[in-house]
């Protein structure tokens, strides 16, 4: 066999891998392609929840502030009717309250 024969022989063979790392590198490009929007999807997931978690804690945060402004009030309203309390009780007493006979 001549050398050209020889490398005849050869060429199919190398055409049919050369044609199996093409389809083997198209393959990784697609797998590549969808790891990349996979990424992608991953990313807006996590800022859309960052963002979600950033409302809710100003949300929290305003819910804190109003049960503090309550809790006020409700102190100042006890220490008013203790004080009632205590001013009715030294009126009546003052005023001669229950007689001791």
């Amino acid at each position: 066999m001549s050398e050209d024969a020889r490398q005849n022989v050869h060429l199919p063979k190398a055409y049919a891998e050369l044609e199996n790392m093409q389809a083997m590198y198209r393959q990784v490009e697609k797998r590549l392609n969808s790891i990349g929007l996979t990424v992608a999807a991953m990313e807006t997931e996590r800022a859309v929840s960052e963002e979600k978690r950033k409302f809710m804690e100003a949300r929290f945060n305003q819910i804190d502030r109003r049960l503090e402004k309550i809790d006020g009030h409700i102190s100042r309203l006890v220490w008013l009717i203790i004080a009632t309390i205590i001013g009715a009780s030294m009126s009546f007493v003052m005023s001669g309250g229950v007689a001791v006979v």
